[in-house]
């Protein structure tokens, strides 16, 4: 199997995972959820949003001796941090989203972290982290790059039904929907040499579902917080218990 075959065949695996249809998707993107519903899903979803770029730059720092994979994820990591701009980076982007639906600052720090988020945030600082680069890339490539643009897709949709918002306050989710194809170009061009044999490819595709699966832990418990009832079908609990 090359390099392009291995990419083709990841590419379907992820988007047939159960995190792009999950339930929490299916009924927010139809905007059924109440005002305070949607400020719980706001509030949470930053704690995800104001760290994730972090990742990036963790995983470039465990790549010292290949400048080129550097270079091309400092390339993403330059859009998420708004081209250096202070006003653009993604966590200001999504604090505009946050004024616009009225929440302040005082109230989106107080909540405690939802644990399946923090879970989330923990598994990718361990992913990111891993000395094995190859895990990182296949977290913050194939698992990120491929699923955000219909995730976010999604989220923008229920957030104009449920909310009316104008599109300047949902530029964090519709930037994405664009920004992170040429995005996932970048990444599978940077993964392409660590994929030339079966261990590559093993380690990628092992990172790639471990970040899946920690999405979909923190979608049940979004769905919980947000719904307050049980996630309609079972999702990744067992995921949650492994401490994975």
């Amino acid at each position: 199997m090359d390099s392009g075959e291995f990419l083709e065949r990841l590419k379907r695996e992820v988007i047939g995972h159960p995190a792009l249809v999950h339930p929490f998707l299916e009924r927010f993107g139809d905007g059924d959820v109440t005002p305070e519903g949607l400020r719980t899903f706001a509030v949470q979803y930053y704690r995800h949003v104001r760290v994730s770029r972090l990742y990036l730059a963790a995983l470039i720092s465990n790549c010292a001796e290949d400048e080129h994979l550097q270079l091309s994820l400092a390339e993403v990591l330059f859009d998420e941090y708004g081209h250096l701009n202070p006003e653009e980076t993604h966590p200001a982007l999504y604090r505009r989203f946050l004024f616009a639906l009225g929440v302040t600052e005082e109230e989106w720090e107080a909540p405690e972290t939802l644990p399946e988020i923090q879970l989330y945030i923990t598994a990718h600082r361990e992913i990111s982290g891993h000395p094995d680069i190859r895990l990182g890339l296949g977290a913050l490539g194939p698992a990120s790059e491929w699923p955000v643009p219909p995730i976010y897709a999604r989220l923008g949709e229920g957030l104009k039904r449920a909310a009316g918002l104008e599109e300047e306050a949902l530029e964090i989710f519709t930037s994405h929907v664009t920004m992170d194809v040429e995005h996932a170009r970048i990444m599978m061009d940077a993964i392409a040499p660590y994929i030339g044999d079966e261990e590559g490819r093993s380690k990628v595709r092992e990172g790639t579902l471990r970040s899946l699966d920690a999405r979909s832990v923190m979608l049940d418990g979004i769905y919980r917080a947000v719904y307050g009832e049980p996630v309609p079908l079972p999702q990744s609990s067992h995921i949650l218990k492994d401490g994975r």
